[in-house]
């Protein structure tokens, strides 16, 4: 052998071993390490052209008896498919007999000898994407595991992205050519995923990136449906259920006796067996109001108000918990529930706040959700690791042993200050997948509910890592951030990337007074949020000046701006820079009127929670960004 051939087998062996190891092409399978079971490769690098020079082979095959969805993800093939091309593919029912290349989508009568779909193991939300030949398969779950199966290929083959519900990347290329070997099986870790920044809200975009709940969202038969609620998902004890509105003034003995010896209007009393009679009546009502849903929600209003009378008292202290009066009411109503014959409804309720911590005799049944909540964790750090949230893993913990299906209500922004910065970005990986590691099967990741409002602080980057990260938490989130800032800043997104490093890096640090943890509520003014010296100010400054320097489309300038709005409040709030008292007044107080001018002018209407939280008309310059709100009475 020469040495001109040894060198070419040893490349060549080589760059099979890369083709091996690497997953970029092909995705990501569900779980992780079944990757080597079901992804083929192909060395060698063969392809197969779908479309090419304005004409195909192939047409498109869709089930004369498909489902609504699987109808629909057909029909979306084709149109990206035009659109990528320009080349109309012809789309027809399996009722005609194979006679050429195809495209098959879903469940059709091709299912067989060449290929089977093992569609019980995918579930209502799995797909597989192969190749049979010269066919290409996509199929999966009847309800939405097809149309996710489609809009996968679309990204994973064809470089499509859905990046915001305006921001949609779809390749223009004559030809559409894909691997020759393809298989593909992905199912979601979760079964229910929800977040509700703005995209999200958006119907091709929550199916794009697989977001199921209904709350933010009611997505048609055509659509896949929802996996979701019965009316409202939270605090609906007193509100919907057992209204106050409707039986406190007659009968407050219904509701919580406080600690000061008077009723409440805002908890119920748990132990009261009309409260439950009552509660079991607007259940049954909701679900057969809702017959499409399978969740209902029974959850505790948003306050400490828990009942303290005698008969709650003592099941409590039984329990050693609040949710012991709390959680036997829950299983007396999902037993009614499945009395009802209603098999495809579940009761959830929270641990949450008082009721966080599991009760020592009392399990759930097997048709409750336990929705746990981590309102008091630290986001600086991770779960897993963080010093403050040792309870909360204890916690956790004691539910998972005892919780046939757990859920997790999960937090991603500062309530008090909407616009400034939650560097957040190196702890939401490893609390999803803290999550699903613990047994956990649905999450819902809270951030600027009223976002439409308010999307001063990288929202849209939010949204879309967070539905990436919920049906696989374990993606290569840099790549997908780095996807992300490049379509949606410009040539000047890398120096956005070093800012999120930089603040990302500075968040929860060690200072001077201890080791800091940014909670949900934190003051812009404290060390946890952000810990950074002169000179890294000034860095970040220029950062945002090189990426506003780059922008070569008005869109790109105006999310630049929109984004940096954070960055200013943050300076704006701790009167450093152009905002600091060692200038002249009229100087910093010019900046704090700039700095309003510019939320104005992009739209920014709501700087914190709840109904002071609207920006006001009349804000006073000489006072931090973060009183300028309209102070409702």
């Amino acid at each position: 052998m020469s040495f001109t051939e040894f060198t070419q087998k040893a490349a060549a062996f080589i760059m099979s071993i890369v083709l091996l190891l690497s997953t970029s092409l092909f995705g990501k399978v569900y779980p992780p390490e079944d990757a080597e079971d079901n992804t083929c490769f192909t060395p060698e690098g063969q392809t197969m052209t779908l479309i090419d020079d304005n004409a195909s082979e192939y047409k498109i095959i869709y089930g004369s008896e498909a489902s609504l969805s699987e109808a629909n993800a057909a029909r979306i093939l084709a149109r990206y498919l035009h659109q990528i091309s320009g080349f109309e593919l012809t789309a027809a029912a399996d009722t005609e007999e194979k006679a050429g290349k195809e495209i098959i989508v879903g469940k059709t009568n091709r299912e067989g000898d060449a290929f089977t779909i093992d569609r019980e193991s995918l579930g209502d939300e799995g797909y597989e994407i192969k190749t049979v030949g010269e066919d290409l398969v996509i199929a999966g779950g009847e309800l939405r595991g097809t149309l996710y199966g489609v809009y996968a290929f679309l990204e994973k083959y064809l470089n499509c992205r859905w990046f915001t519900k305006d921001l949609i990347r779809v390749p223009q290329s004559g030809a559409v050519v894909i691997p020759a070997s393809i298989k593909i099986v992905e199912k979601p870790w979760l079964e229910y995923r929800e977040t509700d920044w703005i995209s999200p809200r958006d119907i091709e975009y929550s199916i794009a990136n697989r977001q199921n709940g209904n709350i933010y969202r009611r997505l048609s038969p055509e659509n896949g449906g929802n996996f979701g609620y019965a009316g409202s998902f939270a605090h609906t004890l007193t509100n919907g259920i057992v209204s106050a509105n409707t039986y406190f003034d007659e009968h407050p003995e219904y509701f919580a006796l406080g600690k000061n010896g008077k009723r409440t209007r805002n908890q119920l009393c748990l132990t009261n067996p009309e409260t439950l009679r009552i509660a079991i009546d607007d259940v049954l009502a909701l679900i057969r109001a809702n017959p499409d849903a399978q969740i209902v929600s029974v959850t505790q209003h948003d306050n400490q108000d828990y009942c303290v009378c005698d008969k709650c008292r003592a099941v409590d202290k039984e329990e050693g918990a609040h949710s012991g009066t709390l959680l036997r009411f829950v299983n007396e109503i999902a037993d009614a529930v499945k009395a009802e014959g209603f098999d495809n409804f579940k009761v959830d309720t929270f641990a949450y706040q008082y009721t966080r911590s599991a009760p020592k005799l009392t399990v759930p049944r097997d048709n409750v959700i336990i929705r746990f909540c981590t309102i008091e964790c630290c986001f600086s750090h991770p779960i897993a690791e963080c010093s403050e949230a040792a309870a909360m893993r204890r916690d956790l913990d004691d539910w998972k042993k005892i919780c046939e299906t757990l859920y997790v209500w999960d937090y991603t922004t500062n309530y008090a200050n909407f616009l400034g910065p939650f560097p957040d970005f190196g702890v939401i990986q490893q609390n999803i997948q803290y999550f699903v590691e613990n047994n956990v099967v649905g999450v819902y990741e809270e951030g600027n509910y009223q976002a439409a409002e308010s999307n001063g602080e990288f929202g849209e980057l939010r949204a879309y890592l967070l539905s990436k990260l919920l049906w696989d938490p374990y993606i290569d989130m840099d790549k997908a951030m780095n996807e992300f800032l490049e379509a949606y800043y410009g040539a000047g997104w890398k120096s956005i990337r070093k800012y999120i490093d930089m603040t990302t890096a500075n968040t929860g640090r060690l200072t001077y007074g201890g080791r800091q943890h940014m909670h949900i509520f934190t003051s812009m003014s404290s060390d946890a949020v952000l810990f950074l010296n002169g000179n890294q100010i000034d860095y970040c400054d220029s950062l945002w000046k090189d990426a506003l320097e780059k922008a070569s489309l008005p869109d790109e300038e105006t999310r630049i701006r929109l984004s940096e709005i954070s960055w200013r409040y943050w300076k704006a709030c701790n009167k450093v820079k152009e905002f600091s008292r060692l200038c002249r007044a009229e100087k910093w107080q010019e900046s704090n009127k700039r700095l309003y001018d510019d939320i104005v002018d992009l739209g920014i209407t709501r700087i914190r929670e709840g109904e002071n939280g609207k920006l006001t008309d009349t804000p006073d310059f000489t006072k931090t960004p973060n009183t300028w709100y309209k102070k409702v009475t």
